[in-house]
């Protein structure tokens, strides 16, 4: 079986390396799959749901942004913004942050430019609460435990 030899980085650390069976990830064209024998490609990363698959475990990760690379040999490269795993997601400080950040849309007095930095918070803020919310009942595949009990 082919593989894909897999990193996602952000600016802080290597969040995840490994073969993978299959990439699915949020483009600025669309939701993308990537599969063993992908042609090469180069995107940009929307705030999203990443979801990496090897033959014997799935990660759920939520991605800020960011570039995504394929390249010929089945090698792909993610530079995020940031990114996390669902299961380092703490559901109640997202749920905060998109409050924070409603707020801050009913401010009277934003320019442009600030509405549309805090409208880009609320949507990667939601977007973080539903990847965690969505895949709260998953196991952490990296310890095997239940995210519930974590």
């Amino acid at each position: 079986m082919k593989f894909i030899t897999f990193q996602l980085v952000t600016p802080e650390k290597t969040v995840l390396q490994q073969e993978l069976v299959s990439l699915n990830c949020p483009t600025d064209m669309g939701q993308i799959t990537v599969l063993p024998g992908h042609i090469p490609l180069v995107a940009n990363l929307v705030p999203g749901e990443l979801h990496a698959k090897t033959d014997h475990d799935d990660f759920y990760l939520y991605v800020a942004g960011g570039f995504i690379e394929v390249r010929s040999g089945n090698q792909v490269v993610i530079l995020a913004d940031d990114a996390q795993h669902h299961h380092e997601i703490d559901i109640k400080q997202a749920e905060e942050a998109v409050k924070r950040a409603e707020q801050g849309l009913k401010e009277q007095h934003l320019s442009g430019e600030e509405y549309a930095r805090v409208a880009a918070s609320l949507h990667k803020s939601l977007t973080r609460a539903s990847v965690a919310r969505r895949h709260a009942h998953r196991r952490n595949p990296l310890t095997g435990q239940s995210t519930l009990n974590q």
